[in-house]
């Protein structure tokens, strides 16, 4: 139930071509969970010039006990001074599919989405701060490994259809760790909001090795090795929801009860997290403290029409959320009948939610809730998309939140929704029955699907319990 999908994407990212062709291993926690191959060739687009890109990621781990696969491939097609031209990616896990293409003009980009059959499009500008490549570490190095040179690029996230900025910093010489040999290679960080990665690189600008989040390493092969699946058995087939998910120090008896929860974090930078009724976020640095408690609706909540006057901008259809569909409408209208409040619709909305889906933990594609809605089971990601889409449609005012939530002695990757009850956001979670968001939900972004899934991901961090208030 938990969202890894942007730590995939990630991954993808990090084995754009770096030379004319390119195999790489994909390894975690030492044993091999998929490949990476890249390509460059100098071909002609429209009759013009171009340099063009081919990249194909595919990973074969696990996801709460069920087998997740995914591939991801990609072409693109840049000018001979490295500006984009078209974009296309297809994303497939699971027998869903999500193809993104995306067409550069002077100003905009122009994406187009197939999720499945369910097809959106989007135009958005291009930023002024810096430029958009397909590969952020050879943007950097076109002119040679000079230690100290730092880059701001944005990249394509195909997924949510948005740049994310890309900061590349070449950190030097190091020695590093080869399958037990000692290398000389120039250390390249590779920091966006997500996570922060490490390209590790000859003098000629070939790859080495790349470190990554929660372990993985990304190491060159041959064609053949690369292939080479690997053997059968559980402890080939590592679980990513357990190994992302964070361990504090003690136990946390009774999360359901408790009217606060305090915690330290250490070893990240949280100043993005939100702070709001529902959490407290302060600190510098890499320490931070959170004080957490349960989102509870008002007294008194507003009337549904009250509400989305208030906050009309998050009852509107969005990306992967028609909320404007006559379907959901209609759906909408059935399961609110007879109620006109906030708190009345979000409780029968959820409840539908919960009752009506059926978790699959090995569907690895972002999907639109018009797909979900049809097929009826999902990751937490997808309930979460379905209930938000219900909601805008019954024109309460909803938004996306990814986050952690408290489950079996570990925090977990999460998502869930909020709705506005005229005071304050109150978090819905239609993974369980009960719908309530608790002091063990750790918030990490919100908004739409853009935004909320756009989060920083926690890696190496210590998380300590200071303190747990009952109600």
């Amino acid at each position: 139930m938990r969202k890894l999908l942007a730590l995939l994407f990630l991954i993808h990212v990090a084995v754009l071509a770096h030379a004319e062709e390119a195999w790489l291993g994909l390894f975690m926690q030492g044993n091999k969970i998929g490949y990476a191959y890249s390509a460059l060739t100098q071909t002609t687009l429209n009759r013009t010039p171009a340099r063009k890109s081919e990249t194909s990621t595919v990973m074969n781990t696990g996801l709460l006990g069920q087998a997740l696969s995914i591939k991801i491939d990609s072409t693109s097609w840049m000018d001979l001074k490295g500006r984009p031209i078209l974009m296309k990616f297809d994303v497939q896990s699971a027998g869903r599919e999500q193809k993104t293409d995306a067409l550069f003009t002077s100003s905009d980009i122009h994406i187009s989405v197939d999720n499945s059959g369910v097809k959106s499009s989007k135009v958005i500008p291009i930023p002024k701060d810096a430029s958009v490549v397909d590969d952020a570490v050879g943007a950097l190095l076109i002119n040679g490994i000079k230690s100290g040179d730092r880059g701001f690029f944005y990249v394509l996230d195909p997924m949510t259809a948005t740049l994310v900025k890309n900061r590349v910093t070449v950190q030097g010489k190091v020695q590093v760790s080869i399958q037990g040999k000692q290398v000389s290679a120039n250390k390249v960080e590779i920091y966006e909001p997500r996570a922060t990665m490490y390209a590790y690189l000859s003098d000629k600008g070939d790859l080495i090795k790349v470190d990554g989040p929660m372990g993985i390493e990304m190491l060159p092969e041959t064609k053949e090795e690369a292939l080479k699946e690997a053997p059968a058995g559980d402890a080939a087939r590592p679980d990513l929801a357990y190994s992302t998910s964070l361990k504090p120090d003690k136990a946390i008896p009774d999360i359901e009860t408790l009217k606060e929860l305090r915690l330290r974090i250490t070893g990240h930078d949280l100043s993005a997290l939100p702070s709001d009724a529902h959490q407290s976020v302060k600190g510098k640095g890499d320490v931070w403290i959170l004080d957490l408690r349960p989102d509870r609706f008002a007294t008194k909540p507003e009337p549904i029409n009250k509400a989305a006057d208030e906050k009309g901008k998050w009852t509107q259809a969005s990306f992967n959320i028609p909320s404007d569909s006559s379907t959901f409408k209609a759906l909408a209208r059935k399961l609110t009948a007879g109620t006109s409040s906030v708190q009345g619709a979000s409780k029968r909305i959820q409840a539908f939610v919960h009752k009506t889906m059926i978790p699959n933990a090995g569907i690895g594609v972002l999907r639109d809730a018009s797909e979900i809605l049809k097929t009826k089971e999902g990751v937490c990601r997808d309930y979460a998309v379905l209930t938000a889409t219900l909601l805008r449609a019954a024109h309460v005012p909803t938004r996306l939140v990814s986050g952690l939530v408290y489950e079996d002695a570990s925090f977990y990757y999460h998502a869930w929704v909020e709705v506005w009850d005229g005071i304050h956001w109150v978090g819905v979670d239609s993974t369980l029955e009960s719908g309530r968001v608790t002091a063990g939900h750790i918030k990490l972004a919100e908004g739409g699907v853009e935004e909320a899934f756009t989060f920083t991901f926690l890696d190496k961090v210590r998380v300590e319990v200071l303190d747990g208030r009952k109600a």
